[in-house]
């Protein structure tokens, strides 16, 4: 190992590691006499730490409106100190916030707020995704409608799907600002949610098994008959009438590709 190797994740190790590795680094690298060195790893390190947990808070606000912000400072924290960011952009940092909630302790008593979290990352990818391109749909005008079977969609690249154990859906909307209606959940409904930016806002959406099969089957690159197909499969009483309007309408399907 390269001597600015050894240096690099020794000095990782004592930014996020136990007392050990931060022992190992002083000793490996720190002059006994230098007390501001000390000094100064314990300043970057709380430093490190606050950002990261700061990325946290900013990319999971949804969760904190469950749990309330103590427990939200608690959970990141607990993340920051075992999960070092792997790249610059902090907008990338805690990707796999559900998995540690999945086997976070204090968690436990709320089984669907690993998935909550997952919600909230896509959510996330959805803001930063791609403008999407003008509608233009002009191929159906110049194809027979027997010939429709064989084009390929373009989505808007600002949506995700989501399969859940859990009625994400219902779960976003009794949780948003101002919402006054009726906040029953069953909990024992599994539900698919599209997750869609639109001008007014992020949309959080239930979508029928049938409706998910067919739009993950476009994304995949099927052609209208292959999604159909998939669609048919996984719910015979699937309206591709009903689904392509609500979509065209929506602005979810942007393009034949």
């Amino acid at each position: 190992m390269s001597a600015l190797r050894e240096l690099q994740e020794t000095f990782a190790a004592a930014v996020f590691g136990d007392e050990t590795a931060r022992q190992r680094f002083l000793e490996r690298f720190i002059h006994p006499a230098c007390r501001q060195a000390e000094q100064g790893l314990d300043v970057y390190q709380t430093s490190v730490q606050a950002n990261l947990v700061a990325a946290l808070v900013a990319t999971y606000p949804f969760v904190g409106v469950i749990v309330g912000p103590d427990f939200l400072a608690a959970s990141t924290r607990a993340y920051a100190r075992q999960v070092p960011s792997r790249s610059g952009d902090l907008n990338r940092y805690g990707e796999d916030f559900d998995r540690f909630l999945a086997c976070y302790a204090p968690a436990a008593s709320l089984p669907y707020l690993p998935d909550v979290a997952r919600l909230e990352w896509r959510i996330q990818q959805v803001h930063m995704a791609p403008v999407a391109p003008d509608v233009d749909l002009t191929g159906f005008a110049l194809l027979a409608s027997e010939e429709w079977g064989d084009l390929h969609f373009q989505l808007d690249p600002g949506h995700q799907l989501l399969a859940s154990s859990w009625p994400l859906a219902r779960i976003w909307e009794v949780n948003q600002p101002g919402y006054q209606g009726d906040f029953t959940v069953d909990f024992e409904q599994d539900e698919t949610v599209l997750i869609q930016r639109r001008v007014q806002g992020i949309e959080v959406s239930a979508l029928a098994a049938g409706e998910h099969g067919f739009l993950a089957a476009l994304n995949q690159g099927k052609s209208l008959m292959g999604a159909v197909d998939f669609a048919v499969g996984q719910s015979p009483d699937f309206d591709l009438g009903a689904v392509l309007q609500r979509h065209l309408v929506s602005g979810l399907i942007r393009r034949i590709a």
